[in-house]
């Protein structure tokens, strides 16, 4: 069966090589880095559903909680450090997008969260054109899905 979701992101896979796989320590540190982000602004539910939600999409191991956040409250891990194994430009890219879409979920990103996308964009080296980019594309899928609500009534 073939889900609308996986006809919206056809397109993406179809321009951008995303053949290269994320090995579980890559994604334990992803997972620690949004909630870090989550953290420096305070977590809220919306967040915290965020990154429950992407740990059961992307299927990953029962365990990768707990290590994600092993790493933030235990060993007290900087945005740097969390990010400095992410040496592929589309993961480092996913990052940032994903930590976009999550503090947007609560519909009021404030100072301290666009502060800290800012930290976690200059930790990723990411460029100002990039951050610009991504931030854009989010911005125009949650426009596209409000309309699409719109149509729906």
């Amino acid at each position: 069966m073939v889900r609308v979701q996986d006809l919206f992101n056809l397109t993406p896979s179809m321009l951008m090589d995303f053949k290269a796989e994320i090995p579980e320590e890559k994604m334990v540190y992803y997972i620690a880095a949004l909630r870090e982000v989550a953290r420096i602004g305070g977590v809220s539910s919306t967040e915290d559903r965020f990154i429950k939600n992407l740990i059961t999409y992307l299927d990953l191991p029962a365990d990768v909680p707990d290590k994600a956040r092993n790493l933030t409250e235990n060993q007290s891990l900087s945005l740097g450090e969390l990010t400095a194994k992410m040496e592929e430009p589309l993961l480092r890219v996913c990052l940032l997008r994903d930590a976009y879409v999550m503090v947007m979920l609560d519909e009021n990103v404030d100072e301290v969260e666009w502060l800290t996308l800012e930290r976690l964009a200059g930790a990723l080296g990411l460029s100002h054109s990039v951050v610009k980019k991504v931030t854009r594309l989010v911005d125009d899928i949650v426009e596209i899905k409000a309309e699409l609500e719109e149509l729906s009534e």
